[in-house]
């Protein structure tokens, strides 16, 4: 099994050229189902995914972040929009798609890239939230808020998140400085870097699922375990066989596993 990431083809640049104009708000997203890298049956509805893309994104006069057009993978279908977001070394890929003021992150694995949550970016912005994701680059901890920053400049005001493995401890660990509404980690370790994922660190009182796998061998259940609070709002599910982060998604259990995440995120913003 892959250590982090789950195996694909190397993705070929497109041109980046109508990245300019998805940041200038002049057009929305418009989203295919041209796009995944999973089956028929894994596209998101084509008319919710439509109706994501008549939307167009709220831009901000003066956007907080620094910005630079970047090419699109082909893993990403037209629609996308990609750019560098930051500066030197800590600078990363972030791509989005959808609109409106309910923003979700899609935190990838150490090393992943924005083709990682493909599926998911397109189902989710198919169903009318912004979403993003992004390059793990030099810091993940970096692209994470650089991806946040992003979100908020293109017309976020509450934001998700959901992350695999060492994005999973992002999510929760970051999710009360943040000011994030709901969180679904996959296979998150406790603690990753500075972060503190646990749940005894955390002032986070929104909806917290937390997935984990019996025989995961990278970050054992129990540790996961740590992120979820002792309360109705936040609940572990931990699935027999060695799944971890992403490979959720890819199983047995994809289905329960986005279920959980709509409902996640139904709860978080309000319905």
């Amino acid at each position: 099994m892959p250590a982090l990431t789950p195996s694909r083809p190397r993705p070929r640049p497109r041109s980046g050229s109508r990245v300019a104009v998805a940041l200038l708000g002049a057009a929305g997203l418009a989203l295919t189902a041209a796009c995944s890298t999973g089956t028929p049956d894994e596209q998101p509805d084509a008319a919710a995914t439509a109706a994501a893309g008549e939307q167009t994104p709220t831009m901000l006069p003066s956007a907080p972040v620094t910005m630079t057009s970047a090419d699109v993978p082909d893993c990403l279908p037209e629609g996308v929009a990609a750019a560098q977001v930051g500066e030197g070394p800590a600078a990363t890929t972030v791509a989005w798609a959808g609109a409106g003021d309910r923003g979700v992150l899609l935190a990838p694995q150490v090393d992943g890239d924005v083709c990682q949550w493909a599926d998911e970016l397109v189902r989710l912005a198919g169903q009318g939230y912004l979403v993003a994701t992004y390059a793990w680059g030099a810091s993940g901890e970096a692209g994470f808020t650089s991806a946040v920053d992003l979100l908020r400049a293109t017309g976020a005001t509450r934001l998700a998140f959901v992350g695999a493995s060492a994005g999973g401890a992002l999510s929760a660990g970051l999710a009360d400085d943040l000011g994030a509404t709901a969180v679904v980690a996959l296979s998150p370790p406790a603690e990753y870097g500075a972060v503190d994922a646990r749940a005894a660190a955390s002032t986070f009182t929104g909806p917290l699922q937390v997935f984990s796998s019996t025989e995961d061998p990278q970050v054992p259940a129990a540790d996961s375990a740590q992120v979820v609070r002792n309360d109705k709002t936040s609940v572990a599910t931990e699935i027999p066989g060695t799944a971890h982060g992403i490979e959720f998604l890819a199983g047995a259990h994809a289905e329960h596993v986005r279920g959980v995440v709509d409902d996640a995120l139904t709860q978080g913003f309000g319905g």
